[in-house]
């Protein structure tokens, strides 16, 4: 795969997960009484990312998340069980939103490599 495709492909992801969370986060700010599709996704998501073996979506977002130490991973996934349970604080909102631009952050420099930047 060229350097090119691989930007591509990963700037794709990020921006899947970017809409994800940001779709969660806009339903929950709106205090739905059931848990969505997205927040189900994403709840299982963020579960996913303290287990072993892990998928490929969430080893992408432990990569992403690397700077942070290892027990943030269970701080995340413990987010993901709120979001399954449908026990969601305004902590929890925000952790969500340091996500989303921690995802934007992401996307940003991704796109400036696929343009051949040095992000």
């Amino acid at each position: 795969m060229s350097t090119i495709g691989l930007y591509s492909t990963l700037y794709t992801r990020l921006e899947e997960y970017a809409e994800l969370l940001d779709q969660a986060l806009i339903q929950l700010k709106q205090e739905q009484i059931t848990i969505s599709e997205q927040q189900q996704k994403l709840g299982e998501l963020l579960v996913s990312l303290a287990k072993s073996p892990r998928g490929l979506d969430a080893q992408l977002l432990v990569i992403l998340l690397q700077d942070s130490p290892k027990k943030s991973l269970v701080e995340w996934s413990q987010l993901g069980q709120a979001l399954l349970s449908h026990k969601i604080t305004p902590v929890e909102i925000t952790k969500l939103e340091k996500l989303a631009n921690m995802l934007e952050y992401e996307r940003a420099n991704t796109f400036a490599r696929m343009r051949g930047g040095n992000a």
